[in-house]
């Protein structure tokens, strides 16, 4: 009976451990990188951050643009010399970042960023984030899933250009304003949701891309008809529905 009792309780014991490191796993996967050292240098005035997280596997940049706010940008500002350097896999920005005593909120992705890093799958954005700059995901052949900030109000030209593996977007209820050619050349981008009740502006030049692409886009259901009669929006009536 007691032999009986120990090979229960080791075995409980067992799926207790493997439940605890399945749960790590996930945790380490799903949320914002845990930064574990930093290093800045000085480029024509600005002071750029690399941060060191995943047991000093991984590495992202930051441009600190105030005493308290930062954006992400790519590693060849922090070193010239890293231009092999790239974002790949799944990339959970962090909504803040300590650098030398200093908490910095981070709200924006600066421009090309994340340009050519064709091995980026997966990128989930902080809400505190209002602005992605131009071509900052441009030529990310592989990014099938972006997350945006429920903050962001502006993506700026070419911004996601060239993410042929893009089959959807949600766009937040705060955003105002589309650039030009944000969505060009993303082949496979058929469904959108745009959750601002006021429609957003929009380079017109950039829709005529999508109009022969997009199936499906959805708004809020009470804001059916001012999409509808939307200067630029009309153009997708026929595919406008509510959720």
């Amino acid at each position: 009976m007691k032999m009986m009792n120990t090979k229960n309780l080791w075995k409980g014991l067992l799926v207790l451990v493997l439940g605890l490191a399945m749960t790590a796993c996930q945790k380490d996967e799903n949320d914002p990188l845990k930064i574990i050292s930093t290093q800045e240098v000085v480029r024509d005035g600005q002071v750029i951050v690399e941060a060191s997280y995943r047991n000093d596997l991984k590495k992202m940049y930051f441009i600190l643009v105030s005493p308290n706010t930062a954006v992400v940008t790519r590693a060849t500002d922090f070193n010239p010399e890293l231009v092999n350097r790239q974002y790949y896999g799944k990339e959970v920005i962090p909504a803040e970042f300590t650098h030398l005593g200093q908490t910095y909120s981070v709200v924006g992705i600066k421009s090309e960023a994340f340009w050519g890093c064709n091995k980026l799958t997966s990128i989930v954005l902080p809400n505190t984030v209002t602005k992605i700059g131009n071509y900052a995901f441009f030529g990310c052949t592989e990014l099938s899933s972006v997350t945006l900030s429920e903050s962001l109000e502006e993506i700026e030209y070419d911004a996601f250009h060239g993410c042929g593996n893009l089959a959807s977007i949600d766009l937040p209820a705060s955003i105002k304003w589309i650039e030009v050619h944000a969505f060009d050349e993303c082949a496979l981008l058929t469904s959108m949701t745009c959750r601002a009740v006021t429609p957003p502006s929009f380079a017109l030049v950039e829709w005529d891309y999508l109009l022969s692409r997009l199936q499906e886009i959805k708004v809020p259901q009470a804001s059916v008809e001012a999409y509808k009669t939307a200067w630029g929006w009309t153009q997708f009536a026929d595919i406008i529905v509510g959720f």
